[in-house]
């Protein structure tokens, strides 16, 4: 029953009468429900993962930090008491000492933190009774080693001694059991959101798809009941009415209905003809005075008959007009199409409907028209006139590009966005990399001392150094990326895009002898870009083919024009390089920041790659090629819609 019930509201809904621009604007409304519904639901998932994230921003992450912080203090605070029991200096004793009032701190910090989460309630008592423990430690060893000169002599002392060995080695592996479970904690809710950020986006990719089919079956319902079925009987009738067939009284609709109304006034209009002489002269002045553009045309396309509309629409008077051919009035760059979608129709004897064209007026301006058509025929079946109707679109056309110049501002509007985001990144990346600079200068400083003599400080150093070189390239990596992008657009060919890519790469290109081998359909073919982006994105698929191919290999690059009718031409860029080819597990993730399979490598060339692509208007994918290697394709309209040249 309560199913029924809404099928029979729907249908009510959808069988009311009203005016065409309300049901258009219901068609609308049915659009915008479907949105806010997809909104929504984005929204909501959204919110859920921002939440979980906070949480573990502001408390599992410290606690990581803090356990991390507080075995180092413990085995600083363990190394000064060692070195004091060795050498018997009071001094490193009092040092070791007043490391226990830091770690007591870090304990209190941790101890705080998990009673004020739940989650953590099993973490709080183990905290609290490490804490306990190390008090304990702490007083024995404060008083055990400020008594190093009398160990020797003093079998208590030695006592203690052995149970504070004991002691310290229970706290050091507690501590190091409570810093491996809360790191292990944080990594496994960044896997956990990882996973949910996946889920989410498949759901809302899902949600997205089932809602745009209900609202387009919805309103194509609603449109085909309201608007495409009413003017099909209109259209009928007068097919009837041309053929001398009888009409049917269709139904009156309301006062709104103006297809309805259109309908049972064009029957009247064919009872009123039914029942009165009408003379050549009357007929001749409806047809001059009709509000759309009236246009009878011989079979040799001929106009033969105007109406005023006609005549006031191109701008010239009826003696001017009539004699001429219709495909003299239609738009040079239209007069092929026009051919091909009407006129070919209409000899054939076919209805050519609302077909969108270009008419030129007397000053050669254009009026973009929806042309319509139909033949009559005599009683022998012979095609004796060509009746055509045309429809002046131009305040149509204003309208779209209203709508279109509002589309190009939203998408500003989400590039400023994006701009701000990535100010952010750049200012996080710039404050880290002062702090690095120091590093990198101490472990140099550190290394130059130590020099050969301790061979696994030595080590250690450099893998240090290796470490920070690499965290300063990733660093680097992210100040472009989330650089906002300030277009220079100028004229350039692909040839010399190829020529200062080379230049940028032609250390690793010697370094690994890889040779390449160029096809360059483009030649000297315009492009419009943005240079500096363009090299930047060429060198780092150019870099990546060459790190992945084989010493002395072959990389392939290859370019060419694709023309597609209703758009721009499109510039085809290719590079495939002779490696392995791409992980198909991992191909979908190819070009997300910080994606890489690659040893040393940052993960964020492939996502500037991307953002410099889609800047310009254009798209890159990235495929496995049939011969073996990856395949890296560039595709970027001759002309960027979203660019002009500075």
């Amino acid at each position: 029953m309560p199913c029924d019930n809404l099928k029979s509201k729907i249908a009510n809904i959808l069988s009311r009468s009203g005016s065409i621009r309300s049901k258009v604007w219901t068609c609308v409304l049915i659009a915008l429900v479907g949105y806010f519904i997809a909104t929504l639901s984005s929204f909501y998932s959204n919110s859920r993962h921002a939440t979980r994230l906070t949480h573990l921003q502001k408390i599992e992450m410290p606690l990581a930090l803090l356990s991390d912080q507080s075995l180092q203090a413990y085995k600083d605070q363990i190394e000064k008491y060692e070195n004091a029991f060795l050498t018997g200096e009071a001094e490193q004793a009092i040092q070791g000492n007043r490391l226990s009032g830091h770690i007591v701190e870090y304990f209190e910090k941790m101890q705080e933190m998990a009673t004020n989460d739940q989650v953590f309630d099993q973490e709080k008592y183990a905290i609290a009774k490490l804490l306990d423990n190390y008090n304990e430690f702490s007083d024995l060893a404060s008083e055990v080693y400020l008594s190093t000169q009398a160990i020797e002599t003093s079998i208590d002392l030695q006592k203690k001694i052995q149970v504070l060995g004991s002691m310290q080695t229970d706290i050091l592996n507690d501590l190091r059991h409570l810093a491996q479970h809360f790191t292990k904690k944080v990594e496994d809710e960044l896997q956990e959101q990882r996973r949910s950020a996946q889920i989410n986006t498949l759901f809302l990719g899902v949600l997205f798809v089932v809602v745009l089919v209900t609202a387009i079956l919805i309103s194509h319902c609603f449109a085909s009941q309201q608007l495409i079925e009413p003017l099909a009987k209109i259209q009928t009738m007068v097919k009837l009415f041309a053929k001398g067939e009888e009409i049917y009284r269709p139904q009156l609709g309301s006062d709104k209905d103006e297809i309805s109304n259109l309908a049972f006034s064009f029957w009247e209009m064919t009872q009123d003809l039914k029942d009165s002489m009408v003379s050549r002269d009357y007929v001749d002045s409806i047809i001059k005075n009709m509000s759309g553009c009236l246009m009878v045309l011989t079979p040799g396309l001929q106009l033969s008959k105007i109406n005023t509309k006609t005549s006031f629409l191109l701008d010239r008077s009826e003696d001017q007009l009539l004699g001429l051919k219709v495909t003299e009035l239609v738009c040079d760059d239209m007069l092929s199409l026009f051919q091909d979608k009407a006129i070919k129709l209409l000899h054939r004897g076919e209805d050519v409907t609302n077909l969108e064209i270009c008419l030129t007026k007397r000053d050669g301006s254009k009026i973009p028209v929806l042309f319509s058509g139909s033949v009559m025929r005599n009683s022998d079946n012979v095609i004796i006139a060509l009746i055509c109707v045309t429809n002046d679109i131009t305040e149509r056309k204003k309208t779209e590009q209203v709508l279109r110049k509002n589309e190009i501002e939203r998408a500003l509007a989400q590039s400023a966005s994006l701009a701000r985001i990535g100010e952010l990144t750049s200012s996080i990346a710039h404050e880290m990399r002062n702090p690095l600079s120091s590093i990198k200068m101490t472990i140099k400083t550190i290394a130059q001392e130590l020099g050969t003599t301790n061979p696994t400080f030595h080590e250690l150093a450099t893998i240090a150094q290796d470490q920070s070189k690499r965290l300063e390239t990733m660093l680097n990596d992210l100040l472009s990326y989330g650089k906002p992008l300030t277009p220079k657009v100028e004229r350039t060919t692909f040839h010399e895009l190829l020529t200062e890519t080379f230049i940028a790469v032609a250390p690793e290109k010697e370094d690994k002898s890889v040779s390449v081998e160029i096809t360059d359909n483009l030649k000297e073919i315009p492009l419009k870009v943005d240079k500096e982006l363009m090299i930047r994105a060429l060198s780092n698929l150019a870099l990546n083919a060459i790190q992945w191919s084989p010493a002395r290999s072959t990389i392939y690059i290859a370019s060419r024009l694709i023309s597609i009718v209703g758009s721009p031409d499109q510039a085809i860029i290719e590079v495939r390089d002779s490696g392995p080819g791409l992980d198909s597990k991992k191909s979908h993730r190819l070009f997300q920041p910080f994606m890489t399979t690659r040893p040393g490598g940052t993960g964020l060339g492939l996502a500037n790659v991307r953002k410099i692509v889609e800047y310009h208007g254009g798209t890159v994918s990235g495929c496995n090629y049939g011969s073996g290697g990856a395949l890296f394709t560039i595709t970027i309209p001759i002309v960027s819609p979203h660019l002009s040249l500075s």
